[in-house]
C-alpha cells in the first residue's frame, strides 16, 4: 500500500529536520482539504441510554481529574485539558492524563475521537490499566493498529482488522468490558475480557486480557478501577464519554 499524502508531508519533515527515528518524527497537523470522504460509523453521536454514566458531554471536566504523575490512581487536582468546539476535550501536551473520579468494574464505554495529524500516540485505559490505543494510521499497512490492546495481550494478538478513519475525521469506540474475578481471599479466579469496536467493525470479541504490562503494571489488578484518557505529548480530541454499568 502506496503511504498516505500525511505520512509523505511527516517524511519529508522529518529529513528536512535531520529526523532518523519515530521518537523524534515531529508532530504534523493534518489539513482538512486533504483526507478522503469516510463512511460514518454507526455509532457516531449516539445518545446516553437512561441510566447511563455520562463523563464528558461538551460542557466541562467535573467527572475528571489530573492524574498524579506516575500514581496513575490518584487525583491531582482538577484536568487541564481545554475545551474546543465541536463539543469536544483536547489533549494539552504536558498537562499529564486524565482520571475520573468514580471507579468502574463490568461496563460498556462508549467514545468519539480523532486525531489531528501524525504521528499521534494515545490511549484509553479501562480502571486506568488495560489500553486500548489510539494512533494514526490511516492508510497503512505497517506499525501498531489503531484499536490495539497493546499492554494486555500476548505479543501477536493483533486487531482483526484495521478499521481507521482519516485524520480529523471523528471515530468511535464501543468497548464491553469485564473486570477479573477474585475469591474472597483475594486470589484472582478468572482474568478480564473486553470486546472492542472500532468504527463498527469488531477488533476484538470477547478477548481475554493479561495482566497489564509497561507503566500500568505496577498496579496490579483489581476489581474497579477509574478510566483514564492518556497524554502522550501529542493532541488528540475526545468527545461524547458515557458508559453503562453491568
Amino acid at each position: 500500500m502506496n503511504p498516505s499524502p500525511l505520512w509523505l508531508a511527516i517524511l519529508a519533515l522529518a529529513a528536512s529536520a535531520g529526523a532518523a527515528t519515530p521518537g523524534s518524527t515531529p508532530f504534523v497537523p493534518a489539513e482538512a482539504s486533504a483526507q478522503p470522504a469516510s463512511p460514518a460509523p454507526p455509532t457516531l453521536d449516539a445518545r446516553p441510554p437512561a441510566g447511563a454514566v455520562v463523563l464528558f458531554d461538551g460542557q466541562h471536566l467535573d467527572a475528571w481529574a489530573k492524574k498524579a504523575g506516575k500514581e496513575w490512581l490518584k487525583a491531582d487536582g482538577p484536568a487541564h485539558w481545554k475545551l474546543v468546539g465541536d463539543g469536544a476535550v483536547e489533549v494539552v501536551p504536558g498537562a499529564d492524563s486524565i482520571i475520573t473520579h468514580r471507579q468502574f468494574g463490568d461496563c460498556h464505554l462508549h467514545l468519539e475521537f480523532r486525531t489531528l495529524g501524525a504521528p499521534t500516540n494515545s490511549g484509553v485505559y479501562l480502571q486506568a490499566r488495560y489500553e486500548v490505543n489510539i494512533n494514526e494510521t490511516f492508510g497503512r499497512s505497517d506499525g501498531p493498529a489503531n484499536g490495539g490492546l497493546d499492554n494486555c495481550t500476548p505479543k501477536g494478538t493483533a486487531p482483526r482488522a484495521r478499521a481507521s478513519r482519516p485524520p480529523l475525521a471523528w471515530q468511535t469506540l464501543d468497548i464491553d468490558f469485564r473486570a477479573p474475578r477474585f475469591d474472597a481471599a483475594g486470589r484472582k479466579i478468572a482474568p478480564a475480557r473486553a470486546t472492542v469496536v472500532l468504527n463498527g467493525v469488531v477488533l476484538y470479541d470477547e478477548q481475554e486480557l493479561s495482566p497489564p504490562s509497561g507503566a500500568a503494571g505496577r498496579l496490579g489488578e483489581a476489581p474497579r478501577g477509574p478510566l483514564l484518557l492518556q497524554e502522550h505529548g501529542m493532541p488528540v480530541q475526545f468527545r461524547n464519554v458515557w458508559l453503562v454499568e453491568k
